[in-house]
């Protein structure tokens, strides 16, 4: 019934599943109380997930009704549209590597 939460500690979560990855390879899923979670791991997997040109953004759920009051927005826009639609890119300029090269994680 709760599935593998025991298996992630709140309080060193990246920890806690990187030593899953370890044990369990680079990608896998978690049954979080009945919520299946996939995790990846490594850049060669992630760089795969994060190529934009294979992929497509799905706008559904909780974003399409957010998205039915707000408009096209960083995170409502459909990938498809020809209109000017706020870019991802904005945010670079705040996770870039200079940005990165001050932050502290805690």
């Amino acid at each position: 019934m709760i599935g593998n939460i025991l298996d992630v500690s709140a309080v060193t979560p990246v920890q806690d599943l990187v030593a899953l990855a370890r044990e369990l390879g680079p990608i896998f899923q978690l049954d979080m109380m009945g919520k299946p979670i996939t995790v990846v791991s490594g850049f060669a997997l992630a760089d795969e997930l994060f190529d934009e040109s294979r992929f497509d953004k799905s706008v559904r759920g909780a974003l399409h009704r957010v998205r039915s009051i707000s408009g096209d927005g960083l995170f409502t826009a459909y990938t498809k549209r020809t209109e000017l639609v706020p870019s991802p890119h904005i945010l670079l300029p705040n996770f870039g590597d200079r940005a990165m090269a001050g932050a502290t994680i805690r």
